[in-house]
């Protein structure tokens, strides 16, 4: 079973936060130049299989997911969709490949010097706070989003990400995760 199946379903979640998503494979040969890229820039952090089988990964309105994935997590949806919206953003709102190239530049050239790549840090910070949103809404506990910050500010202020962000990188994803929960508690009340 693929997440291939439900490819519809999924579209629509992500569509929900940027129409223009659209959901492939990382099976075409551009996915394979970007993970040998990613392996390089990332000093073989993130290895090119790895790249290819482990990782989600957005370019302006596509997602690009392995095909052999059983299915896809929704919070995981938002958060890819969210960088659609941010690079929509980078655009004058007029479509995310408009703003692709600025966001681009931001996200992936402004790698040095290492531990200091402010734009990349902030732009997952965003996404993975619309996550948060998302999964307590559908029904994480606080400690799930709470273990979800740590585990992830680790991961990209790490060489997975090129150690985007030293300076309290790590405190900046629990903080997030502290305002979804206030936000969702309010919304309870």
């Amino acid at each position: 079973m693929s997440w291939l199946e439900h490819k519809a379903e999924y579209e629509k979640i992500a569509r929900a936060i940027d129409p223009s998503v659209r959901l492939v494979t990382k099976d075409a040969w551009p996915w394979k130049v970007i993970a040998a890229l990613v392996m390089v820039f990332t000093f073989g952090g993130i290895r090119y299989r790895t790249f290819l089988e482990r990782y989600a990964t957005t370019l302006g309105p596509i997602q690009g997911y392995p095909r052999e994935w059983p299915k896809l997590s929704t919070r995981l949806l938002v958060h890819e969709a969210r960088h659609t919206r941010q690079a929509r953003w980078f655009g004058l709102w007029i479509h995310p490949w408009v703003g692709f190239p600025v966001f681009g530049i931001l996200y992936l050239l402004f790698i040095l010097p290492l531990g200091f790549a402010f734009f990349r840090w902030r732009m997952e910070i965003d996404a993975d706070l619309a996550g948060y949103r998302w999964a307590l809404r559908n029904g994480w506990s606080p400690t799930d989003v709470r273990e979800r910050a740590k585990a992830f500010g680790a991961t990209v202020c790490g060489g997975n990400y090129g150690w985007s962000w030293i300076i309290g990188g790590r405190r900046g994803f629990e903080k997030a995760a502290e305002k979804a929960i206030r936000e969702a508690a309010r919304e309870v009340v």
